[in-house]
């Protein structure tokens, strides 16, 4: 069984500063403290919450919410609108000056693909860096169909569909990979997996055409050099707003009689992207910063901050961790684990030098899930006050920047 992995890169949307109190942070010069710095939306099995994050690291609720919208997941924003999959449908909500939303529209994305498109619970959304192109991961298995699906959003927050991404999954051109992200500059996307029949590394190229239309351009299975007699296979990766790419990689060893392979440990590597969407690293087993976190299974999210200097990469039960990232150079070590025995499913990043952790505790034979916040700075990562927040039945987060 392949392996899959689901990352996101959070869009950064800016608005103009007006004249009030303000605060200095790392991550941006000035913060008016009066507004909020942006709003986080949280889905779960019922209801889609809404809240108003601070220049402190707290939130507020949105007036309405939670929101009576179930079983939304895999959420992309732009400045006025929400976008969300139920599985079956493709949903386009507003998103009112006070931060609340209401339901505009919605289509059923499945008859733009071939009937042997197979669908599954984790298709995604994605909005390019334009704000008005959004992607679709539409097919998880088949032949002759479309990994993506792209809509032009119009000015109404309806989608006019653009065509697909063309290849073929079965046939090993696109893998079978969850999640897509999109690189700064807007030209590219990609996405990546561990073909588990050939033990082989893949990320996955998408370029962007001049309407929008994101189409397959390639694969990439250059791999961080290994120790002798070993490799690396690729888990997820995450793109910054420049050319750079972080990807969390595990070691994969053979073993002798043909009884399989050896899985782990995970580490960090960073790539860079030319002006054509090729792929090169300068990461190899001696310099890329391990991934305790990931441990043996692989990790399971990595996002890059808004300005480029942290990525966070999250795991299955250990919680996670936060790294220097140095576009094109290697990582380096910043935390050790946070969160310890959580499930790392999503991160969020605002431009006021936040992350926003979506996680799981296991217990009891159920899931318990929680949102937590954290402030993240050139002097350490500090969990704010009421963290980690008990909502039930969370799914999804996505952040919308407003300073």
């Amino acid at each position: 069984m392949g392996h899959k992995f689901l990352v996101s890169l959070v869009l950064s949307l800016c608005v103009g500063t007006t004249q009030a109190q303000v605060a200095t942070t790392s991550a941006t010069s000035t913060i008016n403290t009066s507004l909020p710095v942006a709003y986080v939306y949280v889905s779960s099995s019922h209801y889609i919450h809404a809240y108003k994050a601070w220049a402190n690291g707290t939130y507020t609720s949105v007036t309405g919410s939670p929101f009576p919208f179930a079983g939304i997941r895999k959420m992309s924003v732009t400045k006025k609108f929400l976008f969300g999959t139920d599985g079956t449908n493709l949903i386009t909500y507003s998103i009112h000056s006070n931060g609340s939303i209401s339901k505009l529209s919605s289509i059923k994305p499945g008859i733009y693909q071939s009937s042997a498109c197979a669908q599954f619970s984790q298709l995604g959304t994605q909005v390019d860096f334009s704000q008005t192109t959004l992607y679709y991961f539409s097919c998880s298995d088949g032949i002759n169909e479309n990994a993506y699906l792209s809509f032009h959003i119009q000015s109404d927050g309806s989608l006019q569909f653009l065509g697909g991404s063309g290849g073929s999954i079965s046939a090993a051109t696109q893998g079978a990979p969850v999640v897509l992200t999109k690189m700064g500059g807007n030209a590219f996307a990609f996405d990546s997996y561990c073909n588990d029949e050939t033990d082989q590394g893949v990320i996955q190229v998408f370029k962007r055409q001049s309407n929008g239309d994101l189409i397959f351009n390639g694969e990439e299975n250059n791999m961080p050099a290994a120790a002798p007699g070993s490799a690396f296979c690729m888990g997820p990766v995450a793109a910054d707003a420049s050319n750079h790419l972080a990807a969390a990689v595990f070691r994969i060893d053979s073993q002798p009689h043909d009884a399989g392979f050896i899985y782990g440990p995970s580490f960090l590597a960073s790539y860079t992207a030319d002006s054509s969407g090729n792929l090169t690293t300068t990461s190899n087993v001696d310099n890329m910063p391990a991934l305790p976190v990931a441990g043996n299974n692989g990790a399971s999210a990595v996002s890059v901050s808004p300005d480029g200097k942290f990525v966070a990469v999250g795991g299955s039960g250990n919680g996670f961790q936060v790294l220097h990232f140095n576009g094109g150079n290697p990582p380096t070590k910043f935390t050790g684990a946070l969160l310890a025995g959580h499930y790392i499913t999503k991160f969020g990043w605002d431009k006021a030098g936040h992350l926003y952790v979506l996680s799981a505790l296991y217990g009891g034979g159920t899931y318990t899930t929680y949102l937590s916040v954290f402030n993240v700075t050139s002097s350490g990562v500090q969990k704010v006050s009421g963290s980690p927040h008990y909502i039930a039945n969370l799914s999804y987060l996505i952040v919308l920047n407003l300073q």
